[in-house]
């Protein structure tokens, strides 16, 4: 004969509590989802009958959600916005659903190389300072793009510089980063707002900060993404610079139409506006002019057309690019408002994954040519370089 004490009871008790617990929950978590399969199959052979029923569709979309077979409901959604487009409800869900589906994208770029410039201070053909240089530099681009909540987040930063090789007063170096949401607007469209900051330095020193928001609506067409950036960008200017503090608002456009010419071209069409107040006039530093004037308003864009060679091996590009600059100042020894217009030529060979590796190797030249009404501010400056951009 056996005895139980009250204690074994309890403890025989709890055990049996805890197992019908975990049955319990067991069950909850099966009879949902086999119920929720047995209708969504029941829903599917309803669709079968009536596959353009937006009532059906959706019913399936939820079950197959509910199920974690996200490629089903979009399938679903999709039946329903063809005959529906702008059904607001609907393309939300869709752009949800979407979401869940999108990776999270983590890239960077690293370009490094060398360029020679004719005359890197810009300046007058007359000026002791045009003289000539090369110069090392690099650039690290980073990308990240990914589901945070139920939301698409992405961040971008950018770093580089100069570094010359005889006019060393001219080294410098940038950097920014930018981070916020990316909003869906449509089935192709989406908008990125993000705040950042920005910075650059030069001859050892800080010249100025930036506090900026920007935002971007892309746009997928002709096969490419097209967007227009408008960032709004408060500056404030090192004042050993005889810096100005002031309000920056620019606007770029970036459109672009494949195959205008024969397969595999592409034509880049790249318009600008910027409002910029602040500037830094540099007495006794490095510049016998402005180091970067403010006051201004500029308009213009860049024309770039690519066309590839050696099937597809290279790619030889060519463009031009017009700047109109009109200035809230008078021009020197006058009471004009100075305006400038830059003209600059391009012309552009690369060789995309060379040897099957995940860089490309491009050279760039380019013409700049500023035509202003004050001639102290005339300048020429021939820029060539050669140049890796590894992706990784």
């Amino acid at each position: 004969m056996r005895f139980v004490t009250s204690k074994g009871c309890r403890l025989s008790a709890f055990a049996g509590a805890v197992l019908g617990l975990a049955v319990f929950l067991c069950l909850a978590l099966i009879l949902p989802r086999s119920a929720a399969a047995d209708e969504l199959d029941v829903v599917f052979g309803q669709l079968l009958a009536e596959p353009a029923n937006p009532s059906l569709n959706l019913r399936y979309a939820e079950l197959a959600i509910a199920r974690g077979e996200t490629r089903k409901a979009l399938a679903a959604y999709e039946r329903v916005l063809a005959q529906d487009p702008t059904n607001r409800q609907v393309i939300r869900a869709y752009n949800r659903a979407k979401r869940r589906l999108q990776p999270t994208v983590t890239a960077f770029t690293l370009s490094t190389g060398f360029i020679y410039e004719s005359n890197p201070r810009q300046v007058t053909g007359g000026s002791r300072f045009n003289e000539s240089d090369v110069a090392f530099e690099a650039t690290l681009l980073m990308f990240d793009e990914r589901t945070i909540s139920g939301h698409r987040w992405r961040t971008v930063g950018n770093a580089g510089g100069h570094l010359q090789f005889e006019v060393g007063d001219l080294n410098d170096a940038y950097v920014s980063l930018i981070t916020g949401p990316v909003i869906d607007l449509g089935t192709k469209t989406r908008l990125h707002i993000a705040p950042g900051t920005a910075g650059a330095w030069l001859d050892d020193d800080w010249v100025y900060y930036d506090g900026l928001i920007k935002f971007t609506l892309e746009r997928v067409a002709m096969g490419a993404t097209q967007d227009v950036t408008v960032a709004v960008k408060h500056r404030e200017t090192n004042s050993d610079f005889g810096g100005s503090d002031g309000l920056i608002v620019e606007v770029n456009g970036n459109f672009v139409r494949p195959n205008v010419i024969k397969p595999g071209d592409s034509l880049y069409v790249l318009p600008h506006f910027r409002y910029s107040k602040p500037g830094g006039n540099g007495p006794g530093r490095v510049f016998q002019n402005s180091l970067f004037p403010g006051d201004y308003i500029e308009y213009g864009g860049r024309l770039v057309y690519y066309k590839p060679v050696a099937k597809r091996r290279i790619y030889l590009g060519g463009g031009i690019g017009v700047f109109e600059r009109d200035y809230n100042q008078n021009v020197a020894f006058g009471t004009k408002d100075r305006e400038d217009t830059l003209i600059v030529p391009t012309a552009h060979v690369i060789l995309p994954n060379v040897r099957r590796s995940k860089f490309d190797l491009r050279f760039d030249y380019r013409f700049e040519h500023n035509d202003s009404n004050d001639p102290t501010e005339d300048f020429e400056n021939h820029v060539v370089g050669g140049r890796t951009v590894r992706r990784f």
